[in-house]
């Protein structure tokens, strides 16, 4: 799974500690599920259960150069409705915002459409995160719900876009390799 500038590969134990790093990142954490610090106990236990998961398939954003800048994955595959949560970031603050995310998006659409099979794909973004909702519908994503008041976070709670795509509707990049 390739593209011009990332490619995805395999996450294990070796990436565990560099993404403990972001996981703890409040610049990160703003924009994911991650609410409170991580030690390193708690974050290893986690990832040793969640790598043994088969609803579950993570994998390390790495550059041209072979830097791990990210992490991008599917969560809770439903192998019989055949669709799955996507989720993305970009851990390394030098490579935000340049379109990194969004060609990982990308490499795991294909990968979740032409090697697993799956009909759909969906994406829950932080109402806030519009540079992330942007990225999914770069990536042929569709608008398909709204959350409201659906997360708390800084004190106040904020909605969440809920995007969403089917196979039938996944764009040839033409930049597979």
């Amino acid at each position: 799974m390739k593209k011009s500038r990332v490619s995805l590969r395999a996450f294990g134990m070796e990436e565990v500690e560099r993404s403990l790093d972001w996981v703890n990142d409040d610049e990160v954490t703003k924009y994911t599920g991650t609410s409170s610090p991580i030690s390193a106990d708690e974050h290893r236990a986690y990832w040793e259960k969640e790598l043994k998961n088969p609803r579950r398939k993570t994998f390390s954003i790495v550059t041209s150069e072979g830097r791990h800048i990210g992490n991008i994955g599917l969560l809770e595959i439903d192998w019989v409705a055949r669709n799955a949560e996507v989720y993305v970031y970009v851990g390394d603050a030098q490579y935000r915002g340049k379109g990194y995310g969004t060609e990982a998006i990308q490499c795991l659409v294909e990968y979740a459409f032409g090697r697993l099979n799956l009909h759909k794909l969906f994406a829950r973004v932080y109402a806030y995160n519009e540079r992330g909702a942007k990225s999914f519908e770069k990536c042929g994503f569709t608008r398909e719900g709204h959350l409201r008041e659906h997360v708390f976070r800084n004190g106040e709670y904020h909605d969440v876009a809920v995007l969403g795509i089917l196979r039938s509707e996944q764009r040839d990049s033409g930049q597979t390799r």
